[in-house]
Protein backbone atom coordinates (compact mmCIF):
# COMPACT_ATOMS: atom_id res chain seq x y z
CA UNK A 1 0.00 0.00 0.00
CA UNK A 2 0.46 3.34 -0.31
CA UNK A 3 2.61 5.53 2.62
CA UNK A 4 -1.11 7.54 2.60
CA UNK A 5 -2.94 4.66 4.07
CA UNK A 6 0.03 3.05 5.86
CA UNK A 7 0.65 6.88 8.04
CA UNK A 8 -2.80 7.65 7.54
CA UNK A 9 -2.90 8.64 11.47
CA UNK A 10 -0.47 10.98 11.58
CA UNK A 11 -1.63 12.46 8.34
CA UNK A 12 -4.86 13.14 9.99
CA UNK A 13 -3.27 14.98 12.78
CA UNK A 14 -1.63 17.33 11.31
CA UNK A 15 -4.81 20.23 12.13
CA UNK A 16 -4.36 23.59 11.61
CA UNK A 17 -5.82 26.52 13.54
CA UNK A 18 -5.30 29.55 12.10
CA UNK A 19 -2.42 31.99 10.56
CA UNK A 20 0.30 33.41 12.30
CA UNK A 21 3.40 35.36 12.83
CA UNK A 22 6.30 34.81 14.89
CA UNK A 23 7.56 31.42 16.34
CA UNK A 24 5.63 30.00 19.13
CA UNK A 25 7.53 28.28 20.94
CA UNK A 26 9.74 29.47 23.92
CA UNK A 27 13.38 29.05 24.17
CA UNK A 28 13.21 26.73 26.71
CA UNK A 29 10.78 24.25 24.46
CA UNK A 30 11.68 20.76 24.39
CA UNK A 31 10.76 18.17 21.82
CA UNK A 32 11.05 15.32 24.17
CA UNK A 33 12.79 11.89 24.10
CA UNK A 34 12.34 8.07 24.14
CA UNK A 35 14.29 6.02 26.89
CA UNK A 36 13.77 2.49 28.16
CA UNK A 37 10.06 2.69 25.90
CA UNK A 38 9.04 6.15 27.97
CA UNK A 39 8.50 9.14 25.82
CA UNK A 40 9.36 12.16 28.25
CA UNK A 41 8.86 15.63 27.60
CA UNK A 42 10.86 18.17 30.27
CA UNK A 43 8.47 21.37 29.08
CA UNK A 44 5.12 19.86 29.19
CA UNK A 45 6.45 17.72 32.29
CA UNK A 46 4.93 14.69 30.38
CA UNK A 47 5.94 11.22 29.83
CA UNK A 48 3.72 8.00 28.31
CA UNK A 49 4.81 4.54 28.04
CA UNK A 50 5.53 3.50 24.37
CA UNK A 51 3.96 -0.12 23.16
CA UNK A 52 6.58 -2.73 23.55
CA UNK A 53 9.07 -3.06 20.01
CA UNK A 54 6.97 -0.36 18.79
CA UNK A 55 9.18 2.14 16.49
CA UNK A 56 9.88 5.26 17.19
CA UNK A 57 10.02 7.75 14.42
CA UNK A 58 13.42 10.39 14.07
CA UNK A 59 12.55 13.94 14.19
CA UNK A 60 13.18 14.53 10.79
CA UNK A 61 11.12 11.35 9.62
CA UNK A 62 8.32 12.53 11.81
CA UNK A 63 8.80 16.23 9.95
CA UNK A 64 8.71 14.14 6.71
CA UNK A 65 5.67 12.12 7.45
CA UNK A 66 4.11 15.44 8.62
CA UNK A 67 4.55 17.10 4.99
CA UNK A 68 3.42 14.58 3.15
CA UNK A 69 0.01 15.21 5.21
CA UNK A 70 -0.12 18.56 4.74
CA UNK A 71 -0.30 18.08 1.14
CA UNK A 72 -2.59 15.03 1.25
CA UNK A 73 -5.16 17.18 3.09
CA UNK A 74 -5.08 20.42 1.54
CA UNK A 75 -4.86 18.65 -2.04
CA UNK A 76 -5.86 21.48 -4.41
CA UNK A 77 -7.54 23.84 -2.28
CA UNK A 78 -5.44 27.24 -2.14
CA UNK A 79 -7.28 28.45 0.76
CA UNK A 80 -6.47 25.33 2.82
CA UNK A 81 -2.89 25.41 2.02
CA UNK A 82 -2.29 29.04 2.82
CA UNK A 83 -4.11 28.04 5.97
CA UNK A 84 -1.35 24.80 7.06
CA UNK A 85 1.64 27.08 5.56
CA UNK A 86 0.99 30.11 7.52
CA UNK A 87 0.41 28.20 10.51
CA UNK A 88 3.63 25.56 10.50
CA UNK A 89 5.28 27.71 12.97
CA UNK A 90 2.80 27.06 15.78
CA UNK A 91 2.66 23.58 15.84
CA UNK A 92 5.20 20.95 17.07
CA UNK A 93 4.98 17.18 16.39
CA UNK A 94 6.69 15.89 18.99
CA UNK A 95 6.00 12.01 18.65
CA UNK A 96 5.38 9.52 15.86
CA UNK A 97 5.28 5.49 16.98
CA UNK A 98 4.02 2.90 14.80
CA UNK A 99 3.52 -1.09 15.73
CA UNK A 100 5.38 -1.75 12.28
CA UNK A 101 8.73 -0.41 10.40
CA UNK A 102 7.37 1.83 7.03
CA UNK A 103 6.97 -0.10 4.63
CA UNK A 104 6.07 -2.75 6.13
CA UNK A 105 4.04 -5.85 4.25
CA UNK A 106 0.85 -4.81 7.04
CA UNK A 107 -2.95 -4.50 6.15
CA UNK A 108 -2.57 -0.84 8.86
CA UNK A 109 0.26 0.34 10.38
CA UNK A 110 -1.24 1.42 14.21
CA UNK A 111 0.42 4.46 15.85
CA UNK A 112 0.28 7.48 18.65
CA UNK A 113 0.94 10.91 17.92
CA UNK A 114 1.43 13.57 19.95
CA UNK A 115 1.61 17.19 18.80
CA UNK A 116 1.75 20.25 20.48
CA UNK A 117 0.32 23.67 19.14
CA UNK A 118 0.87 27.12 20.52
CA UNK A 119 -2.50 29.29 21.49
CA UNK A 120 -0.74 32.64 21.73
CA UNK A 121 -3.05 33.91 18.69
CA UNK A 122 -5.81 31.67 20.06
CA UNK A 123 -6.83 33.31 23.36
CA UNK A 124 -10.59 31.49 23.13
CA UNK A 125 -9.30 28.30 23.34
CA UNK A 126 -9.21 27.25 26.96
CA UNK A 127 -9.29 23.86 27.28
CA UNK A 128 -9.70 20.72 25.52
CA UNK A 129 -12.89 20.69 24.51
CA UNK A 130 -12.19 23.92 22.79
CA UNK A 131 -9.68 22.86 20.56
CA UNK A 132 -11.26 19.81 19.47
CA UNK A 133 -14.20 22.05 18.09
CA UNK A 134 -12.30 24.10 16.53
CA UNK A 135 -10.00 20.76 14.91
CA UNK A 136 -13.45 19.37 14.00
CA UNK A 137 -14.36 21.92 11.71
CA UNK A 138 -11.04 22.25 9.81
CA UNK A 139 -11.05 18.02 9.56
CA UNK A 140 -14.64 18.87 8.03
CA UNK A 141 -13.04 21.06 5.41
CA UNK A 142 -9.89 18.49 4.31
CA UNK A 143 -10.15 16.59 1.10
CA UNK A 144 -10.23 13.54 3.60
CA UNK A 145 -14.32 12.79 4.55
CA UNK A 146 -14.72 11.38 7.65
CA UNK A 147 -17.82 8.94 8.64
CA UNK A 148 -17.74 10.24 11.85
CA UNK A 149 -16.51 12.67 14.30
CA UNK A 150 -17.84 13.24 17.93
CA UNK A 151 -19.91 16.13 17.88
CA UNK A 152 -19.56 16.46 21.68
CA UNK A 153 -16.27 16.04 23.43
CA UNK A 154 -16.21 13.68 26.48
CA UNK A 155 -14.12 14.64 29.37
CA UNK A 156 -11.67 12.26 30.84
CA UNK A 157 -9.69 11.91 33.99
CA UNK A 158 -6.43 10.11 33.11
CA UNK A 159 -3.83 9.88 35.98
CA UNK A 160 -5.54 12.84 37.00
CA UNK A 161 -5.37 15.18 34.83
CA UNK A 162 -8.08 16.64 32.63
CA UNK A 163 -8.34 15.21 28.53
CA UNK A 164 -10.94 16.16 26.10
CA UNK A 165 -11.37 13.47 23.47
CA UNK A 166 -12.96 12.97 19.72
CA UNK A 167 -13.55 10.12 18.22
CA UNK A 168 -13.25 9.47 14.30
CA UNK A 169 -14.08 6.79 11.80
CA UNK A 170 -12.80 7.11 8.11
CA UNK A 171 -13.12 4.24 5.35
CA UNK A 172 -10.33 4.61 3.29
CA UNK A 173 -8.93 1.76 0.56
CA UNK A 174 -11.28 -0.55 1.64
CA UNK A 175 -10.36 -0.25 5.93
CA UNK A 176 -12.31 0.91 8.30
CA UNK A 177 -9.51 3.61 9.86
CA UNK A 178 -10.33 4.60 13.69
CA UNK A 179 -9.30 7.28 15.84
CA UNK A 180 -9.12 9.00 19.29
CA UNK A 181 -7.89 12.73 19.85
CA UNK A 182 -7.20 13.48 23.76
CA UNK A 183 -6.57 17.06 23.93
CA UNK A 184 -5.55 19.30 26.73
CA UNK A 185 -4.42 22.49 27.04
CA UNK A 186 -1.06 23.47 29.32
CA UNK A 187 1.71 26.14 29.21
CA UNK A 188 0.15 28.22 26.29
CA UNK A 189 -0.32 24.95 24.58
CA UNK A 190 -2.86 22.49 23.08
CA UNK A 191 -1.40 19.46 24.05
CA UNK A 192 -2.70 16.87 21.95
CA UNK A 193 -2.55 12.78 21.98
CA UNK A 194 -3.68 10.43 19.02
CA UNK A 195 -4.56 6.66 17.95
CA UNK A 196 -4.81 5.16 15.13
CA UNK A 197 -6.05 1.63 14.66
CA UNK A 198 -8.53 -0.56 13.08
CA UNK A 199 -8.85 -3.62 15.40
CA UNK A 200 -9.90 -4.22 19.05
CA UNK A 201 -6.48 -6.23 19.57
CA UNK A 202 -4.32 -2.77 18.22
CA UNK A 203 -6.99 -0.54 20.43
CA UNK A 204 -6.32 -2.75 23.56
CA UNK A 205 -2.55 -1.90 22.98
CA UNK A 206 -2.97 1.96 22.83
CA UNK A 207 -5.17 2.34 25.61
CA UNK A 208 -2.60 0.72 27.67
CA UNK A 209 -0.17 3.53 26.38
CA UNK A 210 -3.03 6.06 26.60
CA UNK A 211 -3.79 4.96 30.33
CA UNK A 212 -0.24 5.54 31.62
CA UNK A 213 -0.18 9.13 30.44
CA UNK A 214 1.37 11.61 33.35
CA UNK A 215 1.82 14.78 33.78
CA UNK A 216 4.25 15.39 37.13
CA UNK A 217 2.32 18.16 39.71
Amino acid sequence: MKISIKTLGFIFTIIMLSSCNGNGQPDNFDYGHVENGIYQNDYFDFKIKLPVDWIVQSKEQTENIANTGKKLIAGDDENMQAVIKASEINTANLLAVFQYELGSAVEYNPNIMIVAESMKNAPGIKNGSDYLFQARRMMQQGQFKYDYLSEKFEKEKINESDFYKMDARLNYMGLEIKQTYYSTVLKGFSFNVMVSYISDEQKEILLESINSMIFKK
